[in-house]
């Protein structure tokens, strides 16, 4: 047995057996390239690393030279967070001082992380603080090959004050028009009042005296004719009046108010109006059924006035939680992205309203499909 095995090493160690060859070809290969990689890659990756240093200390430098002069606070920081450089706007807003040491997280404790963790990982890291009465977004960049990180604060106060203004300029918007268009609803009360207790009341009063006048004939031509003339104004004065504030509004509710609007419209013009509901009918609010039929009046002028369409059609569906409306036309339509037509249609007046409502509002229009208009707001039974 122990021939057999000296045998076999003194095979692998002629130099004329294959493996034996393939052994020492191996290996040669191998101290190839490892002298290839100790002579040759080493140098290169440290010299590329040497000089990607270089560069961005050259950025760095230059950056640092801007920075300056910058009105934003910048700084720079270790691994351990601590502030190595900084600007003029950082020395005045924090308080620094040359040859100091404070560490990052001593300005806000929202800058407390693992400062050699991003930095090793050439982390980003954006993030807004408050400091004093001004507001920030912070910018932290790791720089890896450096071993430190630059943070940049920019100042958004200016911007977050103008926002807060402008919503509060928007509030106060909504509850002027909220107010005028309460009071025109009053005022509007106010003057259907006064018309159909003075004037409406004058007017079927000289109807009725003339009806009992004299039995002539000449004076029953007159009295014809001025009789024509009184019936079209009392028929004018109903339609201002019931324009004004419809009674049926008051006495029926949105739904039946509707209904009378479109017989109206559908008598008056060309045009065919269709009203029709799902689920069971409920009363809203007063005021909330007046802002609703404002709406849907407004909607009805656009349909006559702009869509050129040969019908309409209103659908309400009744819930418990919501009511909603669809208004549908089959006229032209128009292009929604124009502001400016937005404001000739009234939307903006349209908008707000069932803002008031804490409603929802959406607009589809096209040349092929005409108008559509929704309307959802949520509501409650009286």
């Amino acid at each position: 047995m122990s021939s057999e095995f000296d045998h076999y090493i003194n095979l692998l160690g002629n130099p004329d057996n294959p493996v034996f060859l393939s052994i020492l070809f191996i290996i040669l290969f191998v101290f190839i390239i490892y002298i290839i990689y100790l002579k040759f890659f080493i140098p290169a990756k440290k010299k590329h690393l040497n000089e990607k240093r270089d560069l961005e200390l050259d950025n760095l430098r230059i950056i640092g030279a801007f920075s300056e002069s910058d009105p934003n606070p910048i700084v720079r920081t270790d691994t351990k967070g601590d502030i190595i450089h900084f600007n003029r706007s950082a020395q005045k807003l924090f308080q620094l001082q040359k040859g100091g040491k404070i560490n990052l997280k001593q300005i806000s404790p929202e800058l407390n992380f693992n400062y050699e963790k991003e930095i090793g990982n050439s982390s980003n890291i954006q993030l807004d603080l408050t400091v004093g009465d001004k507001n920030y977004s912070v910018y932290f960049y790791g720089i890896k090959t450096l071993q430190m990180a630059r943070v940049y604060f920019i100042d958004h106060t200016e911007r977050i004050i103008y926002q807060k203004q402008l919503v509060e300029s928007e509030q106060k918007y909504r509850s002027l028009s909220f107010y005028l268009q309460d009071h025109m609803e009053e005022e509007k009360d106010r003057i259907g009042l006064e018309l159909h207790d003075s004037i409406g009341q004058n007017l079927y009063l000289v109807k009725l005296k003339i009806n009992n006048s004299v039995d002539n004939d000449t004076f029953k031509k007159n009295v014809m004719e001025i009789n024509e003339a009184l019936d079209s104004t009392i028929s004018e004065l109903r339609e201002i009046l019931f324009n004004l504030k419809p009674k049926v509004l008051e006495d029926m509710g949105l739904l039946e108010a509707v209904r009378t609007l479109s017989e109206k419209i559908s008598a008056n013009f060309k045009i065919k109006g269709e009203v029709d509901y799902a689920g069971t009918p409920i009363r809203l609010n007063k005021k909330t059924e007046l802002y609703l039929f404002r709406i849907i009046q407004e909607s009805l002028s656009n349909i006559l006035r702009h869509s050129r369409a040969t019908g309409y059609f209103i659908q309400f569906v009744f819930s418990p939680s919501t009511l909603k409306i669809h208004i549908a036309d089959n006229g032209i339509g128009f292009n929604t992205n124009e502001i400016s037509q937005f404001k000739q249609y009234g939307m903006l007046n349209m908008s707000e309203r069932i803002k008031t409502l804490n409603g929802k509002m959406k607009l589809n229009s096209s040349d092929e499909d005409g108008t559509s208009l929704y309307f959802e707001i949520p509501c409650g039974v009286i």
